[in-house]
């Protein structure tokens, strides 16, 4: 029985040390294949993803020229900056609008008239207008208008009424574009502004006529084209 013991001791040392040796190995090959997985992840160069931003690729080729007149008799005369007191339900004025660049134009015809022969030289084009104007505390207000509904917006400190002297030729008086009247093919020929009851806390106002071909040509509701005239009214 001893002998038996000793044997069975010495055979389980041996598969001990055979099993401990293959242990180490396997242990060692699997350190190697960890640092040359490593090393590789560290030579490997890092790729940060290129983040491409949208380009605003906008251009207006709209170069149709347009002012903003005064017409006496049959004289346009361009305007750029003007003064005027603000009285309550009084006009601050009715301008023109011509297209043209010219700061004077003696007309041959009426003004109507006139108006729709240089309009019809250009294909596509929309007519519209921005008021902005300034209070004394330096509160900015700026709206659009492209019909005679537009012209309400603010209406507690201006008065909008817009006219096609075109569709009214030939009469001796006519009123604005009321929204019944308005369709695709009305012009915008002239503009009145007509200050409102609290007109007394406006510092300026600036008119800007212009036209378009797009929505393009508008961003965050302001216009960027090409084709505009502003006139600056100043208060006293």
């Amino acid at each position: 029985m001893l002998k038996r013991t000793i044997l069975y001791y010495n055979l389980s040392g041996d598969c001990m040390k055979k099993l401990f040796l293959l242990l180490t190995i396997f242990s060692l090959i699997l350190t190697g294949c960890y640092k040359e997985t490593n090393k590789e992840q560290e030579t490997t160069p890092k790729t940060t993803p290129k983040v491409t931003e949208k380009k605003d690729i906008y251009k207006d080729l709209n170069n149709t020229p347009i002012g903003i007149y005064k017409l006496e008799n049959n004289t346009l005369i361009k305007l750029s900056t003007i003064t005027k007191h603000l009285n309550v339900e009084e006009d601050i004025g009715t301008f023109q609008i011509y297209l043209s660049n010219e700061n004077n134009i003696t007309l041959n015809k009426s003004f109507g008239e006139s108006f729709y022969n240089e309009w019809i030289k250009y294909k596509d084009i929309k007519q519209g207008f921005n008021i902005k104007y300034t209070l004394k505390n330096d509160q900015v207000t700026s709206y659009n208008i492209f019909s005679p509904d537009d012209t309400f917006k603010h209406w507690e400190y201006l008065m909008n009424y817009l006219y096609d002297d075109y569709i009214n030729r030939g009469k001796s008086f006519y009123s604005h574009l009321e929204s019944s009247d308005y369709n695709q093919n009305s012009l915008f020929t002239a503009i009145k502004i007509q200050a409102a009851y609290q007109c007394s806390e406006i510092k300026s106002i600036e008119l800007t006529a212009f036209t378009y071909d797009s929505e393009d040509d508008f961003l965050n509701n302001e216009y960027r084209g090409n084709s505009y005239s502003n006139l600056i009214i100043n208060t006293n």
